[in-house]
């Protein structure tokens, strides 16, 4: 039976530090001074540790590095389908998940990872500055009414929330209590 190998923290150390670091500019830098999430931040964070830990135990050990992204892989799941994310949530995700195998993975080297790091962390930059993109807003509301016309349905809910509507998804309409149930991604005016 093969035996794990003996860990060397020298190679260790370095990267849990590039981690740390890179996860708290993601999500304290970026995430948290837009966003004001705690719960997402702790989701992010756990994540991206969780999977850090997993991939860094079990390349000092003799299980198969499929067995443990397998494991994460199912309870990753369970989690992400409880709640509708927005695609700006799944990006921090995927991105705390990359931070976490690119750091986790090679233990020759840190200037590989380090590199690509920065690209990451620099293209999130650039994605969340001000003058990149607008914010848009992402609710989910009942109007008394069913509209049908798709023109008719987004003035009226740019009257309601005061805001040019981006995008309107009907998720139920109920025609005996003549309401419908909305997810509408909107843009205050500036």
């Amino acid at each position: 039976m093969p035996h794990a190998i003996d860990p060397d923290l020298s190679l260790i150390f370095p990267r849990i530090a590039l981690d740390l670091f890179a996860i708290s500019y993601l999500v304290f830098g970026l995430f948290y001074r837009i966003n004001r999430r705690n719960d997402l931040a702790v989701v992010y964070l756990a994540c991206n540790i969780g999977l850090f830990s997993v991939l860094t135990v079990l390349s000092f050990s003799p299980l198969s590095t499929a067995v443990g992204f397998a494991l994460f892989g199912v309870l990753s799941i369970i989690r992400l389908r409880s709640f509708e994310y927005t695609h700006t949530q799944i990006a921090y995700f995927f991105m705390s998940l990359s931070i976490a195998l690119i750091c986790a993975i090679d233990l020759s080297s840190l200037t590989l990872p380090g590199l690509l790091l920065a690209m990451l962390l620099l293209v999130m930059t650039l994605v969340e500055m001000k003058g990149f993109r607008q914010r848009s807003s992402n609710v989910t509301i009942t109007i008394d009414r069913v509209i049908i016309d798709g023109t008719a349905l987004k003035a009226h809910l740019s009257e309601i929330l005061q805001a040019n509507i981006i995008s309107c998804n009907i998720m139920e309409v109920n025609t005996l209590q003549e309401t419908m149930l909305l997810q509408v991604v909107y843009r205050v005016s500036s």
